[in-house]
Formats: structure tokens, C-alpha cells, sequence
């Protein structure tokens, strides 16, 4: 009977996996590298757009205003220069009468803007200043001359 139970040597067989080597871990690097871009890409995207940055939602954070700025109109020989003066709300706008005559500056018929009116004559060497609160394309023009005339465009 012990001859049946004779021992006899298991031996047991294990499936060995073969680690990465050579091309196999440069291509594991290669896709562990774009997977961490594009989950750095999804965290900090939304940061940057706030910030308005390139591709993103527009940011709602305020606009930054400009220094209010003075320009200078000069009239001379029947001509208001510069004829077309663009500027910004709160820009203000100094009319320069540098002709021999009095001159006196009112907003064109068809523009609403009130006080935008030099009320009396500019004498020779004197100015009339107005400063603009709305936007908008505001025609002007000497009340002796139709002819002789501008327009400010405040953007």
C-alpha cells in the first residue's frame, strides 16, 4: 500500500508576464504624458478663460477704463482741424478759435445732445470746452457758416 502513495514531485507551472522593456515603456511614457496634458488642459483651461484667456468663455471681469483726455480743436481760415475727432466717454473736447474773427460753435440740428453749445462767440486766442458723458456721432458746426463744420465721434 505504501508503494500507491509514493510521493511524487508537484511542480507547479506559473504563467510569467514579461515586463516592458526598450519600445514598450517609451510608448507606456508617450500615452502616460498625453493623459496627464489633457487632464492639466481640463483643470487649468477653465482658469485661463476667467482670466480671458485664448478659446475660452469671454471674461465678465470689468473693462478697464481709460484716463479721461483733453483734445484740441483748432478753427483757422474757415476750418475746423481736426475736421473728425474720434474719443471716449469722458474725453473732453476744447474748441480753439485761432482766427481773427468770433466764432460760435452749435450742435447740428439733427444731433440731441445738450449743452454741446458754446453758447455765445469765442473770441480771437479763446476756447470753448465740452466734455462728452454718451456715445455717439456728434455734428457741430460754426452758426455764421453751415459750411464750416465737424463731428466727434465718441466711442
Amino acid at each position: 500500500m505504501l508503494d500507491q502513495f509514493q510521493a511524487q514531485l508537484a511542480r507547479r507551472e506559473e504563467k510569467r508576464l514579461d515586463t516592458l522593456s526598450g519600445t514598450g515603456t517609451f510608448w507606456l511614457l508617450i500615452v502616460a504624458t498625453m493623459i496627464l496634458l489633457a487632464v492639466s488642459v481640463n483643470v487649468f483651461g477653465d482658469r485661463q478663460s476667467d482670466l480671458g484667456g485664448i478659446g475660452g468663455t469671454p471674461s465678465t471681469s470689468p473693462v478697464e477704463t481709460l484716463p479721461p483726455r483733453l483734445y484740441t480743436v483748432s478753427y483757422r481760415n474757415g476750418v475746423f482741424s481736426p475736421t473728425n475727432l474720434r474719443i471716449h466717454i469722458g474725453d473732453t473736447v476744447r474748441f480753439r478759435n485761432d482766427a481773427l474773427l468770433p466764432i460760435r460753435i452749435v450742435v447740428d440740428a439733427d444731433t440731441k445732445l445738450a449743452g454741446f453749445d458754446s453758447v455765445g462767440d469765442i473770441p480771437q486766442n479763446s476756447y470753448f470746452a465740452f466734455t462728452f458723458s454718451v456715445k455717439g456721432v456728434f455734428g457741430y458746426h460754426n452758426v455764421r457758416d453751415l459750411k464750416q463744420a465737424g463731428t466727434i465721434i465718441v466711442r
